[in-house]
């Protein structure tokens, strides 16, 4: 198998991390975070474990579940008992229903009981691509589970865990820097994206908001969660395991979509999988459409992705640049191109 190694070799796959994109983050929340999060319903939290395991699992509820404390405070209350290492960092990816962008709240967390607080470090709204192509809001269809490839002995060997995986369109994947910084991001594709390859199951990477968090992850420590979702169910499957960046012309090559091969694929080796009912599915009727938010209620995002890079605090020339040229209409323009050409 063919892997990446290194920041150089992989910027030559997919390129650099753009400033313009960098600088839609902000270190706090601020007014569109927390409307955003006054819509959200639903949310998926990777954490490491006290056991010093990746981690991943939902939360929700009515929407706005997740209060506001203040701009760098926010707490909910958690459905089950969780083992968390609060000297770690953790990430949330919330969803808003029937919003194809996702709030991502990146910081630290501690438990007092059932009730999670978390200081907020960093926040950002990711693109819409993801839940796009995995079609997430639209109502369930049937699916006829697909060939995943061969599978060797371990997690992966289960018949439920297989079928599951067969008919999965959208993923999110926890990873974590040297620093034990988190990150959680969607990934997202038509049903059945997903490839085995002996032990371990890939992940396509498609165009994003080219951040590539993930991988540069990846790159300094390979410890990984995976939250498997297959819209209309009221379950999740969780994997956790250790990870690697594969180019393997043959895995790559399957994975084709719309014409588009993925130029690198995440590979999880899986140490444990879980199939489990997700109570947070239940408590925030993700597929029910009558809950999902109404579109006069939904915020202009190109409006939210310029006010967050006006914000940003970063200094220098070309930042200073950008912030001065950066206007809405150009941001909904680019927005447009940007869906209809790199979809996939």
């Amino acid at each position: 198998m063919s892997q990446v190694q290194s920041v150089e070799a992989l910027e030559r796959l997919v390129g650099s991390r753009p400033l313009g994109v960098m600088m839609k983050s902000l270190e706090a929340l601020d007014a569109h975070c927390v409307r955003l999060l006054s819509l959200s319903s639903f949310a998926v939290l990777g954490f490491i474990d006290e056991e010093g395991r990746a981690r991943l699992s939902s939360v929700g509820g009515p929407r706005g579940f997740a209060t506001v404390v203040d701009s760098t405070h926010l707490r909910f209350e958690l459905h089950e008992p969780l083992s968390l290492n609060p000297t770690v960092g953790c990430g949330l990816l919330f969803l808003i229903p029937g919003l194809g962008e996702t709030l991502r709240v990146n910081g630290h967390a501690t438990l007092d009981g059932n009730t999670l607080l978390v200081t907020v470090e960093e926040t950002f709204v990711h693109c819409a691509k993801a839940l796009m192509r995995s079609a997430f809001w639209k109502p369930p269809v049937s699916v006829v589970p697909t060939s995943l490839g061969p599978v060797a002995p371990g997690p992966l060997s289960d018949p439920a865990v297989r079928d599951w995986l067969s008919r999965v369109p959208f993923v999110v994947v926890a990873s974590w820097d040297a620093q034990g910084h988190a990150d959680v991001s969607p990934k997202g594709d038509p049903p059945g994206f997903l490839r085995l390859d002996g032990a371990r199951v890939a992940v396509a990477d498609r165009p994003g908001n080219r951040r590539t968090d993930t991988f540069h992850n990846l790159l300094e420590q390979p410890r990984v969660a995976v939250l498997a979702l297959v819209p209309g169910e009221g379950r999740e499957l969780e994997l956790s395991g250790v990870a690697s960046l594969t180019t393997d012309p043959a895995l790559l090559a399957s994975m084709e979509v719309a014409a588009k091969v993925p130029k690198v694929a995440l590979s999880l080796e899986p140490h444990q999988a879980r199939l489990r009912a997700s109570p947070a599915v239940l408590h925030a009727g993700l597929w029910d459409a009558s809950r999902h938010v109404p579109p006069d209620q939904l915020p202009r995002m190109a409006d939210v992705f310029i006010d967050h890079v006006r914000q940003n605090p970063q200094r220098g020339a070309a930042a200073a640049t950008l912030r001065a040229l950066a206007s809405k209409r150009m941001m909904s323009w680019a927005l447009t191109q940007d869906y209809k050409r790199n979809l996939y």
